[in-house]
């Protein structure tokens, strides 16, 4: 099969990158991050404008335009930590996973798996490095698996298929059979982690967040609702460079008494409402960059 110019190159930019930061201790390799993230925005702009705009957008006058500006590079700067160490996943091990803050909640999830009668939902947003929380819970023992979308690029795809495949947690495509498989999975006693904070791409819920209208898919709640089984909320914060922290929730249960919709409607506004109150205290952890802006109209 042949590969594009373009791909071939991104591919063989994302090895070489990503030898090196294996290579390197953490602090080291998170230095060089900073420096790419700290060229990209403050020489290169990179959505600066509209990481900045939106936090007006969603707090109004609660920040000047120098706080804005801060919690925009803390931000960004986070995104380019969590890309370091998604690169440096496989070489964590269970010690480097317990020395963690965010190792603390491992107990209550596995705890809450015993408990319940299936499986659950873990849903998370684009707070921290959510991915670290994936891979946390995988190391304790949930039995975690995801569901990510194909990459345009297949060298790529299969190279971050396999980085996120480097533990026991599976990744399945979200494709035809995506529900059913959701479904049997959770049936089955696994922990289904999922970002529910995505503006979907057709006209779908119309949900506060962040101050304003989200087009967010039901797809946290019909899977709660489908398996009969909880969602519980998390956030994750980074702390200083190197560590993690997490704050998992109570869990939220269907309600078989309601409609279908009005329950999806109910599980979507109180998870979201949620999700909205931990971003409000510290916005700097949240990621305000992504191209499909989860308030934009679709």
């Amino acid at each position: 099969m042949k590969h594009r110019p373009k791909h071939l190159f991104e591919y063989g930019l994302l090895v070489a990158a990503g030898s090196l930061i294996r290579a390197l201790p953490l602090r080291v390799a998170l230095l060089n991050g900073w420096l790419v993230a700290a060229g990209m925005h403050y020489i290169g702009g990179f959505r600066r404008k509209e990481a900045i705009r939106r936090l007006g957008e969603v707090f109004g006058d609660r920040f000047s335009e120098k706080e804005k500006k801060r919690i925009a590079w803390i931000s960004w700067r986070n995104l380019c930590f969590n890309a370091v160490e998604a690169i440096r996943f496989s070489k964590l091990t269970i010690d480097d996973i317990r020395k963690q803050p965010l190792s603390k909640e491992g107990p209550r999830l596995l705890a809450a798996l015993e408990k319940e009668k299936h499986g659950y939902i873990f849903a998370t947003i684009h707070m921290g490095n959510w991915d670290m929380a994936g891979v946390t819970a995988d190391l304790m023992g949930l039995p975690i698996f995801s569901i990510a979308r194909r990459q345009k690029n297949p060298l790529t795809d299969a190279y971050l298929n396999k980085a996120r495949n480097a533990f026991n947690m599976e990744v399945i495509l979200n494709d035809s059979k995506v529900l059913k498989g959701v479904i049997r999975r959770i049936k089955d006693g696994k922990v289904l982690a999922i970002l529910p904070d995505v503006r979907n791409r057709t006209e779908a819920m119309q949900i506060d967040f962040l101050n304003g209208k989200a087009n967010l898919g039901a797809g946290v709640a019909l899977f709660a609702r489908q398996c009969n089984c909880p969602i519980y909320p998390a956030v994750v914060r980074r702390i200083g460079w190197t560590k993690h922290e997490a704050t998992v929730f109570d869990p939220i249960y269907p309600d078989d008494s309601l409609d279908k919709n009005e329950d999806w409607e109910r599980i979507m506004k109180q998870m979201m409402d949620l999700f909205t109150a931990e971003i409000s205290k510290t916005p700097e952890q949240y990621f305000w960059y992504n191209k499909r802006w989860v308030l934009d109209p679709i």
